[in-house]
């Protein structure tokens, strides 16, 4: 391959990745510029966000992602659970792309980041008492704490600050 192939298909790879992100941004500008109110930016925000994460409607592009990237996964989690809710694939997807509980309940429209968390708990607890074949794998996407993004970016943070004092 070409060195000119490789670097169309990188551009390429990078659109993917990043439009996503373009498409949010460009939203949020063209609310702002034309001076929306709160109420109505806040639910433009949410229908984009609903088109990248999913919905109670229906899956988003994380969820697409997930099932082409991840085999099956969350058809597999069906299968193996048929009564599961729509809900609990949601933050069964959530979780494994490391949201927060506070995240995953604004997404949710849940009450507090308790109830996520709870949700995560039953479904954890769940998969754990299974005698699903798929049982390691769903429970290594559903971390018992589920604030890893958030850590890492107080641990950016605290380390960025450290620098800072250093000099």
């Amino acid at each position: 391959m070409g060195r000119s192939t490789r670097r169309k298909l990188q551009s390429v790879f990078m659109h993917h990745e990043l439009v996503t992100l373009a498409v949010f941004a460009n939203q949020w500008m063209e609310a702002e510029e034309m001076h929306y109110t709160d109420a109505y930016r806040r639910e433009r925000c949410m229908e984009v966000l609903q088109k990248f994460l999913g919905s109670k409607a229906g899956p988003g592009l994380l969820q697409e992602k997930m099932e082409h990237h991840m085999h099956g996964i969350l058809s597999r989690l069906r299968e193996d659970f048929p009564t599961i809710s729509w809900k609990s694939i949601l933050v069964f997807s959530y979780s494994a792309a490391g949201f927060t509980n506070d995240f995953i309940a604004r997404l949710l429209n849940l009450r507090c980041p308790a109830d996520a968390s709870r949700l995560k708990t039953r479904l954890r607890d769940r998969i754990q008492e299974s005698d699903s074949p798929y049982k390691k794998e769903y429970l290594a996407l559903l971390p018992r704490k589920g604030c890893r993004v958030g850590e890492e970016l107080q641990y950016l943070q605290d380390r960025r600050y450290r620098q800072l004092w250093k000099l």
